[in-house]
């Protein structure tokens, strides 16, 4: 069984091996496409063969189960191949490509009659060995790659999200630093995927705009009926003491900071805060050292002053 089992798990972490680590890629890494029951749609993938002689690929599918972080969880086809990765089929299912060449190699999705609605997923995969000779051979280790594809079914569609939970922690070594890290979680409660946007604010006591940041940026999209994290950063996070002092005074806060959530989907717009302290220490560290230096300066000029007034013409 072990055996059986380790080249699927091999394949899965070349998956998302970096493309440059591999002779070969394909493009986009992920591909929306939508349309009615009964049609069928048409597309094509690149493959692009980086090296330096004619190589042959192998088309396939694959499930895949998303995770709450951006990695998924792939299926073996042996174990369960139902739904999308049926309705897709290759009219050429292996590909010659010459060296340093691209090649689109189209596909089709047909939509059953009786597909629900709603937003469902594979993988199309792409490898340099028939999936047959890796499941007979543990000795042999299949380059894979990967584009995820998303095919929304039209009619019912539902667009909900709910917003389930904010957290925060320090961005930098200082417990009152401005910058936070955040993290959080959406619950795609609907039947359609969906690309959350929208931003996270800084507010002082005044109501004064202290910070801005967009979330989602990279466009990580929730599946419908699981839950995926997000996380990311909000402030300046300042390298060094000086560099600190310049942030806080061009960022300048201090007490209460209240941050601000909002998250956009459609026609929903859903909200959470979190509220905690700031404290400028090293801006405030500086204007003291800068404080003690001048009343030290003004001590000094203030002895000279008196030795001199004591000091009678004509007693050189």
């Amino acid at each position: 069984m072990l055996r059986r089992l380790l080249p699927f798990f091999c394949a899965v972490v070349l998956l998302w091996m970096p493309f440059r680590a591999l002779a070969f890629a394909i493009a986009p890494a992920t591909l929306d496409l939508s349309g009615k029951r009964g049609e069928t749609i048409k597309d094509t993938i690149a493959v692009i063969n980086n090296g330096s002689a004619e190589q042959t690929y192998y088309l396939g599918t694959l499930k895949f189960v998303p995770g709450e972080t951006s990695t998924p969880s792939f299926i073996p086809f042996e174990t369960d191949h139902s739904g999308l990765p049926e309705w897709i089929a290759f009219p050429v299912k292996i590909v010659s490509i010459p060296a340093n060449t691209k090649v689109d190699v189209p596909f089709t999705v047909t939509i059953p009659q009786d597909a629900a609605s709603g937003t469902v997923y594979a993988a199309i995969t792409v490898s340099t060995s028939p999936s047959q000779v890796v499941a007979s051979n543990g000795a042999t280790v299949e380059a894979k790659m990967a584009s995820l594809l998303f095919v929304t079914v039209e009619g019912e569609t539902v667009e909900k999200l709910a917003l389930l939970d904010l957290s925060s922690s320090n961005a930098a070594d200082g417990p009152f630093d401005l910058a936070r890290q955040f993290v959080f979680r959406v619950q795609n409660q609907g039947n359609v995927a969906s690309v959350p946007t929208g931003t996270i604010t800084l507010t002082d006591a005044l109501g004064r705009l202290v910070a801005s940041q967009p979330i989602n940026v990279e466009g990580g999209r929730v599946l419908p009926m699981t839950t995926r994290s997000f996380s990311g950063s909000i402030g300046p996070n300042p390298v060094g003491f000086v560099e600190s002092v310049r942030s806080q005074i061009a960022n300048f806060a201090i007490g209460p900071i209240h941050a601000t959530l909002v998250i956009e989907s459609g026609s929903q717009a859903l909200t959470k805060s979190f509220s905690y302290w700031t404290f400028p220490l090293h801006l405030l560290l500086t204007a003291a050292m800068a404080v003690v230096i001048l009343l030290a300066l003004s001590k000094v000029l203030s002895r000279g002053r008196d030795r001199l007034g004591r000091i009678q013409p004509g007693q050189q």
